[in-house]
């Protein structure tokens, strides 16, 4: 047995010894790129230790997640064996030696096997040194090329590689190499430098140096340069032309010149004759070229013209040169003689030709015949080509008028031949002259414009043209002369005048052959001219009205005669026969004669005579007003004259009478039965409120009775004239009985009637009115007799409400009468409950009794019941049981009916929510009411812009709920891009609209509001309103406003303004001995105090108090005011220093204060004379002021002059008082309405008065709004 324990043991333990842990796979050394993933592997076989991993002897742990090593994690499974360490983003931390270990385990040995990681870190930059990457470098052929390339900073050490256009260098190149230590620890730097010798295929060659790194992920690095190699271009040819080609002149030749290669490319110049005429060149590829593009002309001939071609590289010009032959004709042909000739004579001519080459041939033609020449011969150019010259003799007939001779040159090589002509004149006289323009017999109308043309076509040469009007030469006319003298012509232009008709105008013309006999051409002129001029007499001078009058009409000299007529205030007369004779100028005087029967309408009116002249459509006018002797005419006269009720007033009729009239042949009379005669103004008694004098009526007094026709009758020599004239008495309106209410059905005709007694009644007299309705749209407006109806048609709910009847006829016109009516127009329909936040909540404390209100717009008549919880509430049944709950119904306008539940004693179950329920028999309508506790209120709602001028916002906005107190309103505005804000209490407490005013033109502002009571303030309104300011005012509105202040002066009586005056005056005086009195006062005073050793301040201030007071007795005072000033001195001197001080400190803002000068120069009196505590005191729309105690009276009232500094003339908006340290709210006071006549002297002494105490604040607090609106020199919108 013992045996076979022991075979079992041994039997283990060579088995365990045979199955060893091993390595399958050892870890290997590895290179990775900086931020890529590197994997050691690690596989063990028959694993029976725990495998980990360590990092330079540290280990990392034995979980696959490896915490605290985020990058690091084992790969692989326990099963295989496999532990593979991966490394992601790896870097220069991870460099270093990995080592696998397998720990021991039951009998087995560790294990361990290491290997490295190798971090790659690619070159952080590679750079030329001098040179930039991109860059051209510049050699000459042959020269040395040195350039280094530096890859910095990599691990290992970069390999550097030289390219030549991506082609690797190897031949005919030195490159240096060597590694320094970079710039960052273990990295490295490579420094290789690349020589070699550059060579014409070289240029445009692209040199590299690449970096080669594993680091770089398989990318390379390069950086590059061009090389241009600069070498000589090839020597010049030229195309388009071979020595000894014959050109013609005219035709175009191109001359090519071509240089091939060449760095920078050749530049090419053209030159001819050793004179640069080109050098404008292209390039192309490896060729540089220049065309010359010409003309061959005669210059051309044996004209050498040569090609240059030079780059840098070239120290002479390459040159290819050409000689070019031209044939040319010549260019002109010249023959020289005499241009004139008489009869019978010879004359010899010479024909000489410019330049040609071959030489040409000369031919005479005279007459259109070829004559032989005398002699030619042709000589030779300096230019390189012949000249040709010939003449000729010819003899002139008495049949020629001029001899014509051309010379040929023909150059037979060229075909061109060149012609000249030259022409002999033969003298002789002209034959006749024209004259255009004007026609024998034709009429001119006097100051037109007339051009006349006097020609000659013949005369050899042309002659001499002179114009003579009469006797007098005409200078300077137009003389025209025609190609080849084929005519000439002189031309005048007359200003036709009446003195020219039959004048005799006449043409003259001569030359060489007859200049002592000149042809001449007239011929007579005939003007047509109207009269300028009219002459009227009247026959008898002062024609009597029923008598007959003649009327004789004479013009002065027209041509030919005129047609006249008549006109009687400006309307044509039957025609009448004219009468001619001769006149001036050969013209015609017209005479007209008109009689007529003087009437009435005669008197005042115009004749007039009228001349009318067909030929220039031209009618002259004169005309004449009858001096008639009429009966009297009456003028000024009116349908209606109007007086208004109680005043008086004048009614005037002018009167027009030949003879005269006096106030004798006036009478007035009242056309009633019997008829009333009125008195006139020197024959009146007294009492008489009717008088007349002459045309004028004069009303005292006006009333109603006076209206009526009133009968005027004046007479004269001739006659006696009557006028009835209608006046009207006005009265200002007033309302006559109407119906007040209309009730009408939805959908039916509402008629509206205003009636009213008024005269006039116009239009205009009545106007209705009502905010928010479109009356041009919803109603017709009609006036009847006194009164006006308002249409309505399909009336709908909206057109319930008030409708205003307003009247105002203008009377009295000093200050009308405006009067207005409400009428109600009420549309039956179910109610319609008053929902707004203001009455949806009521506040009451506990033990009050409450009272919740509903109204309700609807027709016909509004039964309500309240509920709470489901139960109706003041039914009957309860009213016996209790009287907890109460209704009262009421009707508050014909539009509204209103219910109002009283709880009485509220217990903390009568709050919440109750149920208002209207009912009618067209509907109903419920709302609900939550009964709380007294408490701050609700922030208002519907806050809006009504209206924006350029320095005023006008506001609107819906209550809320009060909190169960009175409340009252504050606005917050600030002007955008500023920091502050700005606050303004709103007055009256329970207005809904505010205007801001003082605001910056053109200027954008917010605006929130928020409601306070006894209670608390509501939050401002969450969405501010924005509102920006007009940039100018509208037009006119200064001048208005102007106006307006011009006109509230006027209205001052001048009996005050002296009263004014005066007193100011005497006041002035009294100032002036009280100063005196003062002066003497204080000398003795002053005196007194070095011989008693000084006086107690309060003595001081009280003769100073004394002084101020003057004459101001004050008798709830005492006997005194100096007494009072003794007693009061130590309130003032202690009690009254600190408590300013307090309000100085309370408001110290540098802002507020005001030159300290100011207060002294700018004061108003805001206090009466007499004692006593003010009656109220209301707020700025700045804040309040703190409530006065009693006996704050006139002797304090004294010294808060002191530090008043001014107070606004607007009180209750922006009316304030500034002290030394800022701005206090204004606080009103009784009205001051005698001015101090100390005030002047209180300033100037006003330093022994201490500063008054601020008064004790009123509930529940005083703040102060600062609005900058006063501050001194600046407005709201200047902060």
């Amino acid at each position: 047995m013992v045996y076979g324990i022991f075979f079992v043991i041994t039997l283990l333990a060579g088995r365990c010894v045979c199955e060893l842990q091993y390595f399958i796979r050892t870890p290997r050394n590895t290179s990775v790129a900086e931020g890529d993933t590197a994997v050691l592997g690690c596989q063990v076989g028959n694993l029976q230790g725990r495998v980990q991993w360590t990092k330079d002897g540290l280990t990392l742990g034995f979980d696959r997640d490896l915490p605290g090593f985020p990058r690091y994690r084992v790969l692989g499974e326990d099963a295989d064996g496999r532990y593979n360490l991966q490394i992601s983003g790896a870097s220069l931390l991870d460099n270093s030696k990995y080592e696998c270990q397998v720990g021991p385990s039951s009998g087995n040995p560790p294990i361990r096997a290491s290997a490295y990681l190798n971090v790659l870190l690619p070159p952080q930059r590679i750079e030329f040194i001098g040179h930039s990457s991109g860059s051209r470098l510049e050699r000459k052929e042959n020269e040395k090329v040195e350039i280094t390339c530096k890859v910095w900073d990599s691990k290992p050490a970069a390999e550097i590689v030289w390219l030549r256009n991506n082609v690797p260098l190897a031949d005919n190149v030195e490159i240096e190499t060597k590694v320094e230590d970079g710039t960052i620890s273990q990295r490295k730097t490579v420094v290789s430098k690349l020589k070699f010798t550059a060579k014409s295929s070289d240029n445009q060659a692209t040199y590299a140096c690449e970096a080669v790194h594993g680091g770089l992920r398989g990318q390379t690095r390069r950086v590059n340069f061009l090389l241009s190699v600069q070498y000589p271009p090839e020597r010049p040819e030229i195309h388009g032309y071979v020595e000894g080609e014959t050109i013609r002149m005219g035709q175009t030749v191109s001359l090519v010149c071509e240089s091939y290669g060449g760095n920078p490319l050749a530049t090419i110049i053209w030159y001819k004759n050793g004179q640069r005429v080109d050098h404008s060149y292209t390039t192309m590829g490896s060729k540089s070229k220049n065309v010359l593009r010409f003309v061959a002309s005669a210059d051309d001939n044996n004209a050498k013209y040569r090609c240059e071609a030079t780059n840098v590289m070239v120290a002479d010009p390459l040159v290819a040169e050409i000689v070019m032959a031209v044939q040319f004709a010549p260019d002109k042909v010249t023959i020289k003689g005499p241009e004139t000739a008489r009869i019978n004579e010879t004359v010899t001519l010479e024909c000489e030709t410019s330049n040609s080459n071959p030489a040409s041939s000369i031919q005479w033609v005279v007459g259109g015949r070829i004559l032989p020449a005398l002699f030619t011969r042709n000589d030779t150019s300096e230019e390189g080509g012949w000249l040709t010259k010939s003449n000729i003799s010819i003899t002139v007939s008495d049949s020629d008028r001029t001899k014509e001779v051309s010379c040929y040159a023909n150059n037979f090589a060229l075909s061109t031949t060149k012609v000249q002509t030259h022409k002999i004149k033969v003298l002789y006289p002209p034959d006749d002259l024209t004259i255009t323009g004007y026609t024998p017999g034709d009429l001119i109308a006097e100051g037109t414009e007339r051009r006349i043309k006097c020609t000659a076509v013949s005369g050899n040469p042309l002659p001499t043209l002179e114009w003579f009007a009469g006797e007098t030469k005409i200078e300077n006319p137009t003389v025209d002369q025609g190609e080849s003298e084929s005519y000439i012509s002189s031309e005048i232009q007359v200003k036709v005048d009446r003195a020219d008709n039959a004048k005799e105008y006449t043409c003259k013309g001569k030359n060489e052959a007859n200049p002592d006999n000149p042809v001449t051409k007239s011929f007579n002129m005939s003007v047509e001219f109207p009269p300028r001029i009219l002459n009227i007499t009247v026959d008898p001078a002062k024609p009597v009205e029923g008598r007959s009058a003649v009327l004789t009409c004479v013009t002065d000299t027209s041509s030919p005669g005129v047609v006249m007529r008549w006109r009687h205030n400006g309307e044509i007369l039957p025609a009448t026969d004219s009468a001619t004779g001769p006149g001036p100028f050969g013209g015609i005087i017209t005479t007209n004669v008109l009689q007529i029967d003087v009437t009435t309408k005669h008197v005042g009116a115009v004749f007039t005579c009228e001349a009318t002249h067909a030929p220039s459509q031209t009618t002259v006018h004169n005309s004449t007003v009858l001096t008639i002797k009429y009966r009297p005419q009456f003028s000024g006269v009116k349908d209606e004259f109007q007086i208004e009720e109680g005043k008086s007033s004048v009614l005037s009729i002018g009167v027009n009478a030949y003879p005269e009239v006096s106030l004798d042949d006036y009478t007035w009379e009242k056309a009633v039965e019997p008829r009333i005669k009125i008195p006139r103004l020197n024959r009146t008694v007294s009492g008489t409120r009717i008088v007349a004098e002459g045309g004028s009526l004069t009303f005292t007094n006006a009333i109603l009775g006076d209206a009526g026709d009133y009968v005027l009758n004046v007479k004269n020599e001739v006659g006696t004239s009557s006028l009835t004239v209608k006046v009207a008495i006005l009265y200002p309106p007033r309302f006559l009985p109407s119906k007040k209410v209309v009730e009408v059905d939805m959908g039916a005709r509402a008629e509206i009637r205003c009636n009213v007694d008024a005269t006039p009644l116009t239009p205009k007299t009545l106007k209705w009115k009502r905010k928010g309705f479109k009356f041009e749209k919803r109603g017709k407006i009609r006036l009847v007799d006194q009164g006006s109806i308002l249409s309505i048609a399909n009336t709908t709910k909206s057109d319930s409400g008030e409708f205003t009847c307003a009247a105002n006829n203008g009377v009295p016109s000093a200050q009308p009468v405006n009067i207005s009516q409400t009428f109600y127009l009420i549309v039956r329909h179910k109610p319609d409950i008053d929902k707004s936040p203001g009455v949806s909540k009521a506040g009451f404390n506990r033990g009050e009794k409450a009272k919740l209100v509903c109204q309700a717009t609807g027709a016909s008549d509004i039964t309500f019941f309240w509920q709470k919880e489901g139960q109706q509430l003041a039914t009957p049944t309860q009213l016996k049981k209790s009287s907890k709950y109460s209704v009262v119904a009421s009707k508050p306008s014909p539009l509204v009916w209103e219910s109002a539940l009283y709880v009485e004693n509220v217990g903390s179950a009568d709050y919440g929510r109750y149920k208002c329920v209207a009912t009618n028999a067209l509907g109903t309508d419920e709302h609900s009411v939550v009964l709380d506790v007294k408490s701050h209120p609700d922030p208002p709602q519907d806050l809006r812009a009504l209206s924006v001028t350029y320095k005023s916002v006008s506001l609107a906005w819906q209550p809320g709920f009060d909190g169960g107190f009175k409340q009252s309103y504050r606005l917050r505005m600030k002007k955008i891009g500023s920091e502050h804000f700005f606050f303004v209490d709103v007055k009256p407490a329970d207005a809904t609209t505010f205007e801001v005013s003082d605001l910056q033109p053109n200027s954008e502002y917010s605006f929130s509001i928020m409601a306070y009571n006894k209670k608390g303030e509501s939050n401002y309104t969450k969405n501010p309103v924005h509102a920006t300011t007009a940039s100018d005012p509208p037009p006119g509105s200064r001048a208005r406003e102007i106006s307006t202040v011009l006109s509230e002066k006027e209205d001052i009586p001048f009996i005050i303004i002296v009263t004014v005056s005066v007193a100011g005056v005497l006041l002035l005086l009294l100032n002036i001995v009280l100063v005196s009195c003062f002066v003497r006062r204080r000398r003795r005073s002053g005196q007194s105090k070095i011989d008693g050793g000084g006086s107690s301040s309060a003595s001081s201030k009280s003769a100073t108090i004394e002084m101020f007071v003057g004459s101001s007795y004050n008798e709830t005072m005492g006997d005194t005011l100096s007494d009072v000033s003794e007693r009061s001195s130590d309130y003032f001197a202690s009690d009254l220093e600190q408590r300013t001080r307090h309000v100085q400190e309370e408001f110290e803002d540098p802002r507020m204060r005001g030159p300290t000068s100011t207060y002294l120069i700018d004061h108003n009196p805001i206090y009466s004379s007499q004692g006593g505590v003010p009656s109220r005191s209301l707020s700025s729309v700045y804040g309040t002021l703190p409530k006065q105690t009693a006996g704050y009276t006139y002797d304090e009232d004294l010294s808060r002059q002191r530090f008043i500094h001014s107070l606004g003339q607007n009180p209750g908006r922006y009316d304030h008082i500034v002290q030394e340290g800022g701005i206090l709210p204004r606080q009103e006071f009784p009205p001051f309405h005698r001015q101090d006549p100390y005030q002047t002297l209180q300033h100037q002494y006003q330093y022994d008065l201490p500063p008054p105490p601020p008064p004790p604040p009123q509930e529940p607090s005083t703040y102060q709004n600062i609005y900058p609106r006063y501050l001194p020199g600046t407005r709201f919108g200047d902060v």
